[in-house]
């Protein structure tokens, strides 16, 4: 059983701003302005904490599942910082030319519409939490009001 999450009202708000596989993190504060601790160190994935979330609903976390490399893998590999990563000197998520389908950059800044469609293009799915959704109402029963 799987339960659909209707995002149609953010896909266009939150836009990528952190990648540690297999969560992607999106903000709603301008790419500039999002923080994290040590996002100007490299390699980012031995130094680098999880994007700040200082108001509420800031930071949308969603699950990913695709054969899409990271910056620090596969044949073009580098150790950049996160801060470099979000200035749009690489790719968060890419697919490599061992890949049989079509190229995939995932840069940062990808509004979570498109950064699912670009997972979907790459063969992969995107989760999303519960709660960020509409769940449908409940059916009435004949014997309550509702």
């Amino acid at each position: 059983m799987t339960t659909r999450v209707d995002l149609t009202a953010v896909q266009e708000t939150y836009r990528l701003c952190y990648v540690c596989t297999p969560w992607a993190y999106f903000t709603r504060a301008p790419l500039d302005q999002q923080w994290g601790d040590h996002w100007e160190r490299a390699p980012y994935t031995s130094v680098a904490g999880l994007p700040y979330g200082g108001e509420p609903d800031q930071i949308l976390k969603v699950a990913f599942d695709a054969a899409l490399l990271t910056p620090e893998t596969g044949e073009h590999a580098h150790p950049f910082s996160v801060q470099e990563i979000n200035d749009r000197r690489a790719p968060w998520l890419r697919t490599d030319s061992y890949f049989s389908g079509p190229t995939v950059h995932i840069m940062a800044g990808a509004t979570l519409q498109r950064f699912t469609e670009l997972v979907e293009l790459a063969g992969g799915a995107v989760y999303a939490p519960v709660g960020w959704g509409q769940l449908p109402e409940p059916s009435c029963r004949p014997d309550t009001a509702c």
